[in-house]
């Protein structure tokens, strides 16, 4: 049997949000939370807090690109096609060279 769901409500910039996840990936969704409202923190703070003309969803967009930035390059790190063509080259020529 898989996880069962269950509904968690999280709570960013003030704002609640249900959803239904696996009890799995609770904590997960939990740290998410968490590191995009820090995010939105600094942002606020960065651009003149509750002063600033900027409203939450603007907080909450660049924060959202801010994230997405940050997935893009640890997708960049984790990315190992280069090196397994690189093995597979590597092995081409060995055969070859071990055919002669």
């Amino acid at each position: 049997m898989g996880d069962e769901k269950f509904l968690l409500t999280l709570t960013i910039d003030g704002r609640k949000y249900p959803l239904k996840i696996d009890k799995s990936e609770e904590e997960a969704f939990r740290d998410a939370a968490k590191q995009i409202n820090n995010k939105i923190k600094r942002y606020r703070l960065a651009f003149g807090g509750n002063n600033s003309d900027l409203n939450a969803q603007d907080f909450i967009a660049m924060t959202a690109i801010h994230t997405g930035v940050e997935n893009f390059f640890l997708s960049k790190k984790t990315d190992t096609k280069p090196i397994e063509d690189k093995i597979r080259l590597l092995i081409q020529e060995l055969d070859e060279y071990l055919k002669k």
